[in-house]
């Protein structure tokens, strides 16, 4: 056997050997915050590619989903908090006011689901990412201070041309 296969086994072994896959942590698509389950399509993506994020309002309530300021968030580290900051510029522009907020928001009766395709950044760098979803009372403000959020999913460089 080469000395080259031998060096590469016990690599492997523990590469497998940690009840993780190979990449990182292995977890769910979806997550459930304030009532919202977001799931994404898929574990891994590279930058630039679209990413198809589902939104189910699985509370007893009518939920108002903020269709301006849903966001692709990433972190190098698992121990690092992920960012929670609110804009509502990403998608609605520089200049969005409370109408055009309230005019893009998205209302989801108790078991709707609503679809929609976010691309990530040419410059995403790799790591764990997870997508924002901001909820909004009747009025276009803040219902939480906080985002109901994916699962987490990774983010790897293009090894295409």
């Amino acid at each position: 056997m080469s000395s080259r296969l031998l060096m590469s086994i016990p690599a492997a072994v523990l590469a497998l050997s940690c009840g993780e896959d190979a990449t990182g942590p292995g977890s769910s698509l979806c997550a459930t915050q304030h009532g919202l389950e977001v799931c994404v399509d898929r574990p891994e993506y590279e930058p630039r590619e679209s990413i198809t994020v589902t939104s189910r309002n699985v509370s007893g309530a009518r939920i108002f989903k903020d269709s301006c300021a849903v966001k692709p968030v990433g972190v190098t580290n698992l121990e690092v908090e992920f960012e929670a900051s609110y804009n509502p510029t990403l998608h609605c522009g520089r200049g969005a006011t409370r109408t055009d907020i309230i005019e893009r928001m998205v209302e989801l009766e108790p078991g709707d689901s609503t679809r929609e395709t976010v691309t990530l950044p040419f410059f995403s760098f790799q790591g764990w990412y997870r997508v924002n979803v901001w909820l909004l009372d009747a009025e276009g403000n803040l219902a939480v201070d906080t985002p109901a959020t994916s699962g987490i999913f990774q983010v790897f460089p293009s090894v295409g041309g």
